[in-house]
């Protein structure tokens, strides 16, 4: 899925879909990380930061609610990524030097509801106590007189559009003014860059449950090949993609899942899916299962009558050449800039210049757009490559039969300790090939009554 370029700045959209939780039990651990591993992620955070200071991480709020509607609960990434633990109501806090509590000198503290209380000590949290989330402001007040720098993480809390009084409120500016007023001497931080550093480099367990996010990713994309020819409906290969992937094993997509055919190839983040799909269209599929809390992001491209025009065929053969040109970069200690160059750099000297506007690549993980540095590259980050080339329907300046659709190809990257390993190679993507799927699929009977814009 595509960052989206706005005056030279990279902006991630709102990516994450809630996760549906009906088959997790309240505070259950994501299976396939260990509570060893959550164990470590831990120290090395309080190992990254000053001894002087203490971490805040807040669970993400209660389910939303709307009438007698309870929608899916989704777990902040941050504080999943540090005990696993998918719950509301909680406050993790981390004391590098230690602090007294209850008797007990401690570095790492889990405050939980009273009704969540044996649920939570029953996780594999480990390496501090479990307590009654009502001694929070208790908790507060100890941390904030013995440190200089609290960092926080917390969700829900930033930027809100006060519309009734034609105002932006920044809550999360105001909040961290309000604590440093009532806690002379204590600077209120931003905890985000401190995790993003550790969730940029993968374990073998997180590589683990993203190739399988990735390998149900793919599947889902064959069965869209099966369905996708004249006159089916976009939400018909959204809902072929979807259940493939849920059924073997997705709780959730990791994005709304992008089905873009003719002209809405051209909109990066297109999330309608009613259009009908017309001979010499071309379909962009863009999607990702989320597997135990992991996600994959994949772009294919189709041919929706099952062969590409000669004028798609040029353009997807200088975006795959792209893609491999970048691909083939990758390595520790290379800059991200570079790879944003090569790829405009192909592009251009294919004659398509000027026409991506979105990044080439982002990090890949617990999130679509996941957290980390984009300075170097580093063994064990995951990225995606996906360059594109979209050309709107009233541009002029080419020639009839290369207007209105777009090409966009992206795959899963591992940064390797000695060079590029692509976690998504089995998912076709040589133009032959995808061809020849699409002329092997057997076309479906549409007997019911379609939306057609």
């Amino acid at each position: 899925m595509c960052l989206r370029l706005i005056d030279g700045m990279l902006v991630p959209p709102r990516l994450r879909v809630l996760i549906p939780f009906c088959a997790l039990l309240a505070s259950q651990a994501w299976s396939g990380i260990s509570g060893e591993e959550y164990a470590l992620r831990r120290e090395r955070l309080a190992a990254a930061a000053d001894s002087g200071s203490a971490l805040l991480f807040r669970a993400a709020e209660t389910r939303t609610r709307s009438g007698d509607v309870v929608y899916p609960y989704r777990q902040e990434s941050n504080f999943l990524y540090l005990t696993g633990i998918a719950e509301p109501g909680l406050t993790l806090v981390i004391i590098p030097r230690g602090m007294q509590i209850d008797g007990g000198q401690e570095k790492f503290l889990l405050l939980a509801p009273s009704s969540a209380l044996e649920h939570v000590r029953a996780t594999p949290f480990s390496g501090g106590p479990v307590i009654n989330a009502d001694r929070l402001t208790e908790v507060l007040g100890a941390v904030a007189s013995q440190t200089k720098t609290l960092y926080v993480s917390m969700p829900d809390i930033g930027f809100v559009n006060d519309w009734l009084n034609n105002r932006p409120l920044f809550l999360d500016q105001e909040a961290r003014q309000q604590f440093q007023q009532q806690h002379d001497g204590v600077k209120v931080r931003n905890a985000g860059p401190l995790v993003a550093r550790l969730r940029e480099c993968k374990s073998d367990a997180e590589l683990g449950l993203m190739r399988t996010a990735i390998r149900l990713t793919g599947d889902g994309i064959r069965r869209a090949t099966q369905l996708c020819r004249p006159g089916a409906v976009e939400y018909e290969i959204q809902g072929a993609v979807e259940y493939e992937m849920t059924r073997q094993g997705a709780r959730a997509m990791s994005f709304p899942s992008i089905v873009g055919s003719g002209p809405n190839s051209t909109i990066l983040h297109y999330d309608t899916n009613t259009r009908a799909m017309r001979a010499g269209d071309v379909v962009v599929i863009d999607v990702g299962a989320e597997y135990e809390g992991y996600a994959a992001d994949i772009t294919r491209t189709l041919p929706v009558a099952g062969a590409f025009t000669r004028e798609q065929r040029e353009v997807y053969s200088v975006v795959l050449r792209a893609q491999a040109e970048v691909i083939n970069m990758i390595r520790p200690g290379v800059r991200w800039g570079a790879l944003e160059t090569k790829a405009r750099e192909v592009i251009a000297k294919g004659g398509f210049g000027g026409r991506m506007p979105h990044g080439v690549s982002h990090h890949l993980g617990i999130d679509a757009h996941d957290a980390g540095t984009y300075d170097t590259l580093k063994a064990g980050m995951v990225i995606t490559v996906e360059p594109g080339i979209y050309i709107p329907p009233m541009d002029t300046t080419v020639a009839a039969g290369y207007r209105g659709w777009g090409i966009r190809i992206e795959d899963d990257v591992l940064v390797g300790a000695n060079g590029p390993v692509v976690l998504s190679e089995g998912i076709p993507k040589d133009l032959k090939t995808i061809e020849s799927l699409m002329r092997k699929s057997n076309p479906p009977t549409h007997n019911h009554q379609r939306r057609v814009p």
